[in-house]
């Protein structure tokens, strides 16, 4: 009977002692997961950008929870947020149902701020706010589901847009590009070295399994592989592209599909690479823009924006000369005027205006509409799935002393 006792111990032995390792392996992929972001999103988390989803471009403040699967959130700030009322209206319903005072003292801070920032009239009163179940609801995010971002083109900051702070931010961080100090060049290399192993090294503990254990149920024996492989994969995050590695802190060119449909080509400098998403700094990224004409010019996106009322100046200036349309740049920057359409025509100009400069077009009729683009400075984020790589836009200092062959690699390096 001992003997018995102790051969089923012996038996049991390895099945506990996997179970334990599966449980501690699970538990550590779940703590580390808990705190896992994407690279790219973790450099711009917290940062103001447009969002280009579908056909509508959201701009706020970007929050991005660990564990997301790649799904972030956007919180609109200032006078942007849609139907402001409403929010107070709830708070104020809250306060009545329940007679706590904090849920009126928020409504009253709430309604402060909004009237300080042009959301609200200045002359509208707490006593004056109506609960109207009728009324559209308040709107101060938009969340980006992981199922949605198959419609997500880019996130963008544009420099227009940037306060005085976040551009000296944006200049340190091309600073930091060019001149990446020894200890995070080193880390970089570590955690490229142990990115390039990861598959092997759980590739080798799925056989330790399969050695040590051949009596363990296939189903458990499946649970403790996926166990251990997500613990290393979760442990070593960083994904490691030869090609891209070597272009960071370069000038790239970079082909993507646009949210007009179109294929394009954009340069810029590469600051971060993921599995998902690409990071650029210093586009001219070129804005599709929509003019009506019937008298007087009105300008607008060709997206709808949600988050921010944009003032983007006026960009052109129509006359009308006979049956001819004269466009004239009025901006500071170039513009490419695309076509007129019409009564169901079109007329294609695909001519770039400098400021200053004027096109004619014989129109069928008096109004017209006028597609055209502008150029805004922008760091863009691209998902993997619109965008490419192409090649570099300049040569690596040792490629360029190879090119040009009598140029000395030594002279280069200082200007390089």
């Amino acid at each position: 009977m001992e003997a018995l006792t102790l051969s089923l111990i012996d038996q049991l032995t390895p099945l506990l002692y996997l179970l334990g390792l599966g449980v501690v392996l699970s538990l550590l992929f779940s703590l580390v997961e808990m705190f896992s972001i994407d690279r790219v999103l973790k450099l711009v988390r917290g940062r103001r950008a447009f969002v280009f989803l579908g056909k509508e471009a959201h701009y706020g403040r970007l929050h991005i929870p660990p564990r997301s699967k790649g799904g972030f959130e956007v919180f609109y700030e200032d006078a942007a947020v849609e139907n402001p009322l409403s929010l107070v209206a709830f708070l104020v319903e809250n306060y009545h149902e329940t007679g706590n005072e904090r849920f009126l003292e928020k409504a009253r801070l709430i309604l402060n701020y909004l009237k300080e920032k042009g959301a609200l009239k200045q002359d509208v009163e707490i006593e004056d706010v109506k609960i109207d179940p009728w009324a559209p609801p308040s709107l101060v995010s938009r969340k980006v589901y992981p199922n949605e971002l198959g419609d997500l083109w880019m996130i963008a900051s544009f420099v227009d847009f940037m306060s005085d702070e976040e551009r000296k931010r944006r200049w340190k961080e091309f600073t930091s590009l060019y001149s990446r100090p020894f200890l995070k060049r080193l880390k970089r290399k570590v955690y490229n070295a142990l990115s390039y192993v990861k598959d092997k090294v759980a590739s080798s503990l799925t056989s330790t399994v399969s050695v040590v254990t051949p009596a363990v149920p296939k189903d458990l024996k499946a649970h403790l592989e996926e166990a251990e492989k997500k613990a290393v994969t979760s442990l070593i995050t960083q994904t490691y592209d030869p090609l891209l590695e070597n272009s960071i802190g370069r000038l790239v060119t970079v082909r993507i599909d646009d949210v007009e449909g179109e294929r394009k080509l954009y340069q810029g400098v590469l600051a971060e690479y993921s599995d998902k998403y690409l990071y650029v700094l210093d586009v001219d990224y070129r804005l599709q823009m929509i003019a009506t004409f019937s008298g007087t010019v009105r300008s607008a996106p060709l997206v709808k924006v949600f988050g921010r009322y944009l003032q983007l100046g006026d960009h052109l200036s129509v006359g009308m000369k006979g049956e001819e349309a004269v466009l004239k740049n009025i901006w500071e920057r170039p513009i490419k005027v695309e076509k007129l359409v019409s009564d169901n025509q079109e007329v294609k100009l695909n001519k770039v205006l400098f400021p200053g400069e004027e096109v004619r077009a014989k129109v069928p009729a008096s109004e017209f509409v006028i597609h055209y683009e502008i150029s805004l400075e922008a760091d863009v984020v691209w998902p993997r799935s619109k965008a490419v790589i192409v090649g570099l836009g300049d040569y690596p200092p040792d490629i360029l002393g190879s090119v040009l062959g009598s140029v000395k690699l030594r002279d280069l390096r200082k200007i390089v």
